[in-house]
């Protein structure tokens, strides 16, 4: 119960306006039909005209009320928005969802897709719980790639050394700076297209840098740069097939910004961007939060 009333809470001015639309949608067809049937001719004729008025609140109440109703199922049932279309023709959308599964673009999708993880800018690859954190999304991702037999974190720390091989946007930090793990630490939005299949990649993004107690940080500036770094990286590099993209900067890479802030700025970024988009983006925001961050209230483009 208290979970519903925080969706229609979060979702109450998308709610609002949707029942407006439909009660002025039933009350402009009611006046058309009242030229040819006038209400008055439904009243007895000793019918006052307070009762009239009083008669008439009674129904537009009923009317919303329903209309409200219907709203709320609608909108919270709802779990995607096209939030804008570029000049290509293709479109960014936000939905609830799992951002692993191929079902997030649509029900059996086969095709290829990108899928967008936040990682330390160090490229790190040790799942410890210590250097990466294994609830992270950059543990959860390298995990599985382990578990798969696909890499172990030699193997696949050599990998991403060669896939940034000729990068020179880096500093060499001192070990008193960072006591485990790489010490090139790159540049914020650089980004690596680690294939895993044919039909699957992951853009690793250089997002947060750790401080000498292995915590991670991430600057707004930082984000800000590597949000606008992935967009014309994909524009680049996307060749035409979707990309998934989870709200970068939440969680453990520590930038300060709620997830609602960091969906409206990811819309408003495409937004501006739209000129070079030529692929599908999904904006992901996890199935589990979608009683803290509303879509449907997202303004479109």
């Amino acid at each position: 119960m208290k979970y519903g009333f925080r969706l229609m809470w979060i979702n109450k001015s998308a709610i609002l306006k949707l029942s407006c639309t439909y009660t002025g949608i039933i009350f402009t067809l009611w006046g058309f039909v009242s030229l040819f049937n006038p209400l008055e001719d439904l009243l007895a004729e000793d019918v006052t005209f307070i009762c009239k008025i009083l008669i008439g609140f009674i129904i537009l109440l009923a009317v919303f009320i329903l209309s409200t109703i219907i709203s709320c199922f609608i909108v919270i049932g709802s779990n995607q928005k096209c939030i804008g279309e570029s000049s290509t023709g293709n479109k960014v959308y936000v939905k609830y969802g799992d951002m692993y599964s191929p079902n997030i673009i649509k029900k059996g999708y086969t095709g290829k897709r990108a899928i967008v993880i936040s990682v330390n800018r160090c490229f790190d690859t040790i799942v410890d719980d210590k250097l990466i954190s294994s609830s992270s999304q950059h543990g959860q991702i390298f995990n599985m790639l382990y578990e798969a037999g696909l890499y172990t974190p030699e193997t696949l720390g050599r990998k991403i050394s060669n896939l940034l091989a000729g990068n020179v946007n880096y500093i060499e930090l001192d070990p008193s700076a960072k006591s485990k793990g790489n010490t090139k630490r790159y540049n914020a939005g650089t980004i690596v297209n680690l294939q895993v299949d044919k039909n699957l990649s992951y853009y690793l993004i250089g997002l947060s840098y750790f401080d000498q107690y292995l915590n991670a940080q991430t600057t707004k500036e930082d984000f800000v740069i590597a949000v606008q770094k992935l967009i014309e990286f994909c524009n680049r590099n996307s060749q035409g097939y979707p990309v998934i993209l989870p709200l970068l900067g939440s969680g453990l890479s520590r930038t300060g910004i709620n997830l609602k802030d960091i969906l409206n700025y990811l819309v408003d970024a495409f937004a501006i961007n739209k000129d070079i988009i030529i692929n599908d983006f999904y904006i992901i925001v996890w199935k589990d939060n979608k009683d803290k961050v509303s879509i449907q209230e997202l303004r479109k483009w």
